[in-house]
């Protein structure tokens, strides 16, 4: 039978006030005990209600001042185009932005340096208005505003909730922070599977879990889960520490609250096991119902010390220890985790294909290597190729889900091959959306002039699919047709033409794990004016356009890069094999020479 758990008052838990009030993304408290085994959870609300509750670390850091006319003023200049003039995030660019722009008046903030269910200090607000939220429309304030501005920004939002007002809120301690090092990474990765974080973030991180696509916040917007190995978007920071505090503050507003449902907090792995063993029987002997009354006894101990602490209540010394001794370890695993976490991420954004990093296409004698071909390894570093949203002509993108593009390349005395990736958190067959009624569908076009420009500084077309006088050269491929691309000509973002007559080029599409793989082949030559011709040595330019049709992408909303180059590198020269061995037979013939002459001019002062 299931069982449901009750607290020692008499109350179901599963349908108090409290738990309404904690899922309704208050926070405030974290869920309760023994949440039923099918709950869904994401990263944040796998993890942990901070021990350190029991000894409380109240916020340090700078305080604002008072509030003022000036701050007032700065920020309807500067914030209530999104924020909106009252603060409740419902600014005039509101409805064109996602994530929506905060409400302020809800008290629900993401980046904090708090424990779950306490509002964030000020200094907490200071940074996020000086750094910004990555990822996001909200811009860094650091090198607009000075100082005394940003903090007369802190001080005037602080108004539109009124709790700010005497707050006193407990940071998270980050005193028993676990090392990085690969056996805690491994550990992480265990925690990783077995939690289910894998559900929102998917198996390898990168947001493709399969409740992705249905995520909502607290005011019922789209919102998606990060993709970890974009670090650079990391809100609040990428250092384990800031991964760690998403975890244990949770993220208000948000799918990740910061509870314990996964854990059993005073109880052992093993006795969490046995519980959850016991509530999946539909009958129990009188020995396990023995036992299970023990377990559940033990666990509601530790919860009523909890909250105890939350409510303010005093709480003997033997207990906080015995509390602070019980939330040790799940405070261990969520280091750990916080390490894999940080493992799957780079530390920063790399750095764009121009300058030593344009996209070189290696020569290699014989075949070039296939989609899944090992030989896509030599090349140890992929070009990057960021792309924005398309915010030039209607439908404009103002929120594009795919943030780059990148390549690799081989070629040969007669083909080239590319290697194209990038990342899409759902994988988007043709499908009619539901705002637009318009058919949807995830799509890639590589971009290229038909004429190469003859030096860096002539002209190129337009960059958005070229224009009356210069001419784009398009391949278009979608996923509804994965071993086929299209030849398209373009004079501009409306006015593109698929080819009458498509080269022979080959060509493979696969999704996996939130990623996708493209492989061209196509000849080196070919007889169509209208396609560009690949000549070694010479620098070409190269841009891309992207559709996520999970993101409504269709027609000109899309994401797109600006114009990049890439070069066929020149085939080393045979002569440098021949000169070295010359110049120094040269160079021995002229010392025996030189020695021979010194011999005679001595035999002849002898004489």
């Amino acid at each position: 039978m299931t069982r449901t758990l009750y607290h020692k008052s008499g109350v179901n838990y599963m349908s108090s006030p409290l738990r309404q009030w904690n899922q309704s993304e208050s926070n405030l408290l974290m869920n309760r005990l023994f949440v039923k085994k099918s709950l869904t959870i994401c990263i944040a609300g796998l993890l942990l209600l901070p021990a350190i509750i029991a000894y409380p670390v109240f916020a340090q850091g700078k305080s604002a001042p008072a509030a003022s006319e000036a701050g007032k003023a700065l920020y309807i200049d500067k914030c209530a185009h999104c924020h909106g003039v009252e603060g409740a995030g419902d600014g005039s660019a509101a409805e064109n932005l996602l994530p929506r722009p905060r409400d302020f008046t809800s008290g629900l903030y993401k980046i904090r340096s708090t424990e779950s269910g306490n509002l964030p200090t000020d200094q907490d607000l200071f940074e996020v208005i000086s750094k910004g939220m990555p990822g996001s429309s909200m811009p860094a304030w650091e090198g607009l505003l000075s100082e005394d501005e940003r903090w007369s920004l802190v001080a005037h939002i602080k108004t539109y909730f009124e709790d700010f007002e005497g707050a006193s809120p407990r940071v998270i301690d980050l005193s028993g922070k676990v090392p990085y090092s690969e056996e805690s990474v491994a550990k992480g990765k265990e925690f990783y599977a077995k939690l289910g974080c894998v559900e929102c973030h998917g198996a390898l991180g990168r947001g493709d879990g399969t409740s992705a696509p249905d995520l909502t916040d607290h005011w019922e917007f789209l919102t998606w889960p990060a993709n970890m190995e974009h670090s650079w978007n990391y809100r609040g920071g990428s250092a384990t520490e800031d991964i760690f505090k998403r975890f244990i503050g949770g993220i208000s507003g948000s799918p990740m609250p910061a509870f314990v449902s996964s854990f059993r907090v005073g109880l052992t792995d093993a006795e969490a096991e046995r519980i959850t063993e016991l509530e999946a029987k539909d009958e129990m002997t009188e020995e396990e119902e023995t036992e299970y009354a023990e377990l559940e006894e033990k666990a509601i101990y530790y919860e009523d010390i909890m909250l105890d602490i939350e409510e303010g209540k005093e709480v003997t010394a033997d207990d906080l220890i015995k509390f602070d001794e019980a939330m040790k370890p799940i405070f261990e695993k969520s280091w750990h985790l916080a390490n894999y976490v940080k493992s799957l991420g780079s530390e920063g954004r790399p750095p764009a294909a121009v300058g030593d990093k344009v996209l070189r296409s290696q020569y290699r004698l014989g075949d070039l290597p296939g989609l899944n071909d090992a030989a896509w390894g030599e090349i140890e570093e992929a070009s990057y190729f960021p792309l924005v949203g398309q915010v030039v002509i209607e439908p404009r993108q103002f929120n594009p889900s795919i943030d780059s593009v990148t390549a690799k390349s081989f070629y040969n005395d007669s083909e080239v091959a590319f290697l194209f990736q990038w990342d899409d958190r759902t994988k988007t067959l043709p499908q009619e959306d539901d705002e637009t009624g318009v058919t949807v569908e995830d799509a890639i076009t590589v971009q290229f002039p038909v004429k190469v420009p003859k030096s860096p500084t002539d002209p190129k077309p337009y960059f958005i699919w070229g224009d009356g006088r210069r001419p784009v050269y398009l391949w278009h491929w979608k996923i509804a047709e994965a071993d086929k691309i299209s030849e398209m000509n373009a004079k501009g973002i409306d006015n593109a033409s698929v080819q009458e007559s498509q080269s022979q080029i080959q060509v493979g599409g696969v999704y996996e794990d939130g990623r996708y793989r493209l492989w061209v082949k196509r000849a080196l030559k070919t007889e169509d004016k209208n396609d560009l011709q690949f000549e070694p040595g010479t620098f070409i330019p190269i841009a891309f356009s992207v559709w996520d049709g999970a993101n409504g992408d269709v027609k000109s909303k899309r994401a797109i890069s600006t114009w990049y180059t890439f070069v066929l590198d020149p085939v080393p020269s045979n002569k440098r094999f021949v000169y070295p061995p010359l110049v120094a037979l040269i160079s021995v013939g002229f010392l025996y020479g030189l020695r021979g002459g010194v011999k005679r001019r001595v035999n002849t002062n002898s004489t």
